[in-house]
């Protein structure tokens, strides 16, 4: 009877320990797999270039006009966005500026330029910097992508020492053993709250229109409640066809136009595919272009 149990909890932590091996197999491949063509960064590398040499000599239009060329070869880099975001700051679309600071800030965390150019061009839009506590500023530090290998790599240390025990029981009674598992234990539970914290990330944007008006309802002869200021950090609700439900950090909320909106995680595949920008539930206002097509119809 007692073997039967040993191999019964060896079964299953064999088969947790697969499992946790696949994931982090998956990981790799589509790390892998999502890598551009060497040519194609190559020519990502030159128009990148050729940009920051139009930076240079003031010729704003024809940087951004480079950098968006790079980004369809090569996809979302920290330095491209946040060169970007630099050129149309300079251009007064303070908006677009702090889009592609966000963007950049989400690729690259602990940047503390990114930071400090996103806070000037908050202030430039009339808007305050968000403060945040200390905990979620924390986890704010490593992106979901991070958290989630975090995660993985804990479960499978776990896993694997289970695993150990079934084999050769009383090994985790030892101090040692112990003391990993507590450790494992608690980077997959501080993985879980960073992934938590990351996840309700995924459904932010930034308004981009320059005369965004909130409207009560999704509909062009609805009555608008005011304006938003371009620029500013909303959390996207939901969308109706041509418009989307936003809610400001001070809790007031409406619908306004998609065009004047915008996802800090997009969802263009182009992009989307060499990134590790994460696909979100604002699936939806794609979804939602295809739902007006077909009633226009």
């Amino acid at each position: 009877m007692r073997s039967f149990q040993m191999r019964k909890q060896c079964s299953i932590l064999i088969f947790s320990l697969t499992l946790g091996m696949m994931l982090l197999s998956a990981q790799g491949w589509n790390s892998f797999a999502q890598a551009p063509a060497e040519g194609g960064r190559d020519n990502g590398r030159k128009l990148f270039a050729h940009g920051n040499e139009a930076y240079i000599k003031g010729d704003y239009d024809e940087a951004i006009l480079y950098y968006q060329k790079a980004m369809d070869l090569d996809g979302y880099a920290p330095s491209l966005l946040y060169n970007l975001g630099n050129a149309c700051y300079m251009k007064k679309a303070f908006g677009q500026a702090i889009l592609n600071y966000e963007r950049a800030l989400y690729l690259d965390p602990g940047n503390t330029d990114i930071k400090a150019n996103l806070a000037q061009a908050m202030k430039s839009a009339g808007l305050i910097m968000p403060s945040h506590p200390f905990w979620k500023t924390f986890f704010n530090r490593v992106t979901l992508n991070g958290w989630t290998w975090m995660a993985v790599i804990a479960f499978c240390a776990f896993s694997l020492m289970l695993l150990v025990n079934g084999i050769r029981p009383g090994m985790l009674g030892r101090p040692l053993p112990k003391m990993l598992v507590s450790v494992c234990a608690f980077f997959f539970l501080m993985a879980g709250g960073g992934i938590w914290v990351q996840y309700r990330n995924l459904d932010r944007g930034v308004v981009t229109g320059e005369n965004a008006r909130i409207r009560v309802s999704p509909f062009d002869s609805a009555n608008d409640s005011g304006a938003v200021k371009s620029g500013n950090v909303v959390q996207i609700a939901d969308t109706y066809e041509g418009y989307v439900l936003v809610k400001e950090a001070n809790g007031k909320s409406g619908w306004i136009s998609k065009n004047e909106v915008q996802a800090i995680l997009p969802l263009n595949n182009e992009h989307q595919n060499r990134t590790s920008l994460t696909q979100s539930t604002l699936q939806k206002m794609n979804e939602g272009d295809t739902k007006s097509e077909t009633n226009k119809s």
